[in-house]
């Protein structure tokens, strides 16, 4: 949920240079197109023009995706659950904790400066700057060499940096005392050469500055909290290889506590990858897709290395390494802003709405950093820990909570003054040369058949249109389509709404998980990015145990991980953590 800020709410013109054809475009450095770049026929069109070969149609494609985001506004008819304690909105499968983990794993595919959607084309601002995926780089930067600030110094006078930071959290309406829990990320004031103070004069000094890896990671305080559990896992996993080191001279030189650093991060980047694989993908993939995909070497259709790319873009990608497909990033991925929640219970004394989760930043109140105990979230609200009842995320479909639709968070990016998230993730999608959902379905079809079988949706394309056609035109008081906007919708869906659509649609799904072709696409990126970027050293590993002993072997002669238990679920991520970072009995409360 990037946002931006009203500095980037530049109008884009309805002639805004967009680039050619896509056969003659340079894809921005770290992108590539899934299953191969598409042929002109094959890209997504509007009222059957393609956006990238006429820039003229440019306001009519932003007053469409307007009118499909006012539509996407109506409430969906959900069908009632068993427990009549549960909204129908809410999906008792997927506890909203795994909204953000979600959140994480995008931040660690990709990083751009601006999103398209801004832009208005593609180029070198929408690049993708991450050249490694799954590799926690949204956490740990470059290390404690390339990002220090990241990093606390391990003994007073110490240059040597093995701990990620954290920032004392405060108790409400106090200022920060030195006995505070360091439960939030770290954060700093910074002068500003303008002049500007945004603290309160002799009480309270603005912390503007969020000392993270990615700066994303302080979109908002359930971000920023998360961020802060992973980073006290580090420290944890930090203090069991110290206390597994040899004693004799271990902590006499900076290669030694790099060895630590580099220790502690192979091992939780080997859980972040085992939970991925074994809670976040099962509780979101269609579970015919999850069992064809989450073997330890799955068979997969978009291979990079197999497109007719050229010798020109090979070289480009070898330099590049890590590209992500535009379909994923800018289409399917787009679907867990379905799942945010309008409010949050955030512990046993706080609940707070998303406006004002989404404005808990050091950019937009600093002055009331760093996070007070109204904030500190209690990890049983976000995921099933000891039969907790947890926040449950929201059902995926073709609809957004209102605060991500508020107009001073995510502002007008064009002459539309459409605000919101949802008209971005649309209008984003038409500007990058996405394949056609018919396109990719075919294409699909034609390498697997037998996952198109598993969908009507996906197979009968009468039964598909027809089905988008009787959808779009059920509201016509939200979004006003024209009978012209319904029938180039129908033929020709957007792939983010579609992704919603179909997880809504199909019967066996019903906005509990991802449909077909959405769970296609998110698992072929993901469970391709584990398989290439698995741990050479714990290839081989039968299990979580032995991955580790692994990683600790290419380190030390003994097992410094020996009795970490198998983590396979974000459950037992926080029970481990609470046990190893003594804070099981924590105030405010963490488990």
């Amino acid at each position: 949920m990037q946002k931006v800020t009203q500095a980037f709410a530049l109008p884009i013109l309805a002639t805004a240079p967009i680039d050619g054809p896509v056969g003659a475009q340079e894809i921005p450095a770290g992108f590539r197109h899934f299953l191969g770049t598409p042929k002109p026929a094959q890209r997504f069109k509007a009222y059957g023009i393609d956006p990238l070969d006429a820039p003229g149609h440019s306001e009519k494609v932003r007053t469409l995706m307007n009118r499909l985001s006012r539509r996407m506004d109506a409430a969906i008819p959900w069908p009632v659950h068993r427990d009549a304690t549960i909204e129908r909105w809410e999906n008792p499968g997927i506890p909203s904790g795994y909204t953000y983990l979600l959140q994480f794993v995008a931040h660690d595919l990709v990083h751009s400066a601006i999103p398209l959607s801004v832009t208005g084309t593609l180029g070198a601002d929408t690049a993708n700057a991450r050249r490694s995926a799954l590799k926690l780089e949204t956490l740990f930067g470059s290390g404690p060499v390339g990002s220090p600030f990241v990093y606390a110094q391990d003994t007073p006078n110490d240059e040597q940096r093995t701990k990620l930071r954290l920032g004392r959290m405060r108790w409400k309406d106090k200022e920060v005392e030195s006995g505070c829990p360091f439960r939030d990320i770290a954060r700093t004031p910074a002068e500003n050469v303008t002049g500007i103070d945004r603290g309160i004069p002799g009480r309270r000094v603005a912390l503007t500055e969020a000392l993270v890896a990615d700066p994303r990671n302080d979109d908002h305080a359930l971000m920023s909290q998360l961020t802060a559990l992973f980073a006290l896992l580090h420290n944890g996993l930090v203090d069991m290889v110290r206390r597994g080191e040899p004693t004799t001279g271990i902590n006499a030189n900076l290669g030694a506590a790099y060895k630590r650093f580099l220790c502690a991060r192979d091992a939780l980047t080997t859980i972040y990858h085992n939970i991925i694989r074994n809670d976040l993908m099962k509780r979101i993939i269609d579970p015919a897709i999850y069992a064809a995909y989450s073997a330890a070497a799955p068979a997969l259709m978009d291979r990079p290395t197999d497109f007719d790319i050229g010798a020109a873009t090979a070289g480009r990608r070898a330099r590049d390494q890590w590209q992500i497909p535009l379909e994923f990033s800018h289409g399917a991925f787009r679907f867990g802003h379905a799942m945010v929640r309008p409010e949050y219970v955030i512990n046993d004394l706080s609940t707070h709405d998303l406006i004002n989760t989404l404005e808990k930043t050091s950019a937009s109140d600093p002055v009331n950093m760093p996070l007070d105990s109204s904030w500190i979230v209690r990890w049983s609200r976000f995921f099933e820990i000891g039969g907790s009842r947890p926040n449950f995320s929201r059902r995926i479909g073709p609809q957004l909570s209102d605060g991500l639709g508020h107009d001073k968070i995510f502002p007008a990016v064009d002459q539309t003054n459409r605000v919101g998230l949802l008209y971005r993730d649309l209008l984003g999608s038409t500007l990058a040369g996405l394949w056609s959902v018919d396109a990719m379905i075919a294409e699909i079809s034609r390498r697997r058949p037998q996952f198109i079988r598993l969908s009507r949706l996906l197979a009968d394309r009468a039964y598909r249109v027809s089905q988008i056609r009787e959808w779009l035109a059920a509201e016509p008081s939200y979004g006003r389509l024209t009978s012209d906007d319904i029938e180039t919708l129908a033929n020709d869906p957007p792939l983010p709404f579609f992704v919603l659509f179909e997880a809504m649609q199909q019967p066996e799904t019903q906005g509990l998980r991802l449909g077909l072709l959405g769970s296609i696409i998110v698992s072929e990126v993901i469970f391709g990015a584990l398989e290439h970027n698995e741990l050479s050293v714990a290839r081989n590993a039968h299990s979580l145990g032995e991955a580790l002993a692994a990683i600790s072997a290419q380190y030390y002669p003994t097992n410094v991980f020996e009795g970490i238990p198998e983590i396979a679920g974000m459950d037992q991520l926080v029970e481990f953590t609470a046990e190893i970072g003594d804070l099981r009995q924590a105030v405010p409360a963490f488990l």
